[in-house]
């Protein structure tokens, strides 16, 4: 995995959300409408999973070690969890701010200025949506797909609150705790789709069918049948642990020359493997022979 890359994409990202955070923020607060303001911290505290992002890419980018064999990758995971906590802070804080509102009801004060600054942002969460979902298909990076969750759904919570905010004008300043209640409900989406992205890693779920394995398997000279297919990792780093049935007749050094070439087969149809053990077992199950290639 291209951890450079994906830290470049990180610290662009970073600069993006915070210019539109403070720029909502400021003007939530100058204009006293609470969506906006909510709309500005969700921004925010995207900046700040971008920080958590970075220092789970440096840790995933380190080299396999005594005490990590299969390596650093699934902090990538526990760090998109990171950004879950985060997210749960958020819906308490503005939760609290929009009881407030309701027993003690104020107009916000809705501006041009507010109006532009807002369709500005919606314009900058558009693009940065589109390149860093882009980016992590491209890089196959968890952190990026989870992060590009949230800023696609600025587009609709600013979307939302534009509208608030022309509702507040016309006359009607309790749209403005209802839209911030419509942000709440996107972030809560949000942090539902971060959970579940990191606990695909976490808990090794499966990544690629083994019927897939089992067809370029038996595309092998020797290979009789195969089970016990197993798959985990990150999505562009994949441990594959599979069974393979040969003929007793073939001698050791023959039957690892052919779990060498099932890895190498294996390796080049599907490139995001890059870990395979295999376990060689005689056509005849009371003679077993394993070794691991």
């Amino acid at each position: 995995m291209n951890y450079s890359e994906i830290k470049k994409v990180l610290i662009k990202i970073l600069f993006l959300n915070w210019l539109v955070a403070f720029a909502k923020i400021f003007i939530g607060l100058f204009s006293g409408a609470l969506s906006i303001l909510a709309d500005g911290i969700h921004s925010f505290f995207d900046g700040a999973s971008n920080i958590i992002g970075l220092i789970g890419v440096k840790i995933s980018a380190r080299p396999k070690d005594e005490n990590h064999p299969y390596g650093h990758q699934k902090y990538e995971a526990l760090a998109s969890l990171g950004i879950l906590f985060l997210l749960i802070i958020i819906v308490y804080e503005i939760c609290k701010e929009i009881i407030q509102r309701f027993l003690n009801p104020t107009i916000p004060q809705i501006t041009i200025l507010v109006f532009g600054v807002l369709i500005g942002s919606l314009i900058i969460d558009y693009f940065v949506a589109r390149y860093e979902y882009s980016r992590a298909k491209t890089l196959k990076s968890i952190i990026l797909k989870a992060d590009s969750f949230h800023t696609k759904s600025h587009i609709f919570t600013t979307g939302g609150v534009i509208l608030g905010a022309i509702a507040i004008r016309a006359g009607f300043p309790m749209a403005d705790p209802l839209l911030a209640i419509f942000v709440v409900g996107f972030i809560i989406k949000m942090a539902t789709e971060v959970f579940r992205e990191s606990s695909k890693i976490l808990c090794d779920v499966a990544f690629i069918a083994p019927e897939k394995i089992k067809k370029i398997a038996s595309e092998i000279d020797g290979i009789e049948s195969t089970h016990q297919i197993r798959t985990r990792g990150l999505e562009g780093h994949i441990f594959l642990d599979m069974h393979i049935v040969i003929s007793p007749e073939f001698p050791l050094e023959k039957a690892h020359q052919i779990s060498h070439q099932v890895k190498e087969r294996l390796q080049k149809e599907i490139p995001e493997i890059k870990d395979i053990t295999i376990h060689i077992e005689p056509e005849d199950k009371s003679k077993i022979c394993a070794c691991d290639s």
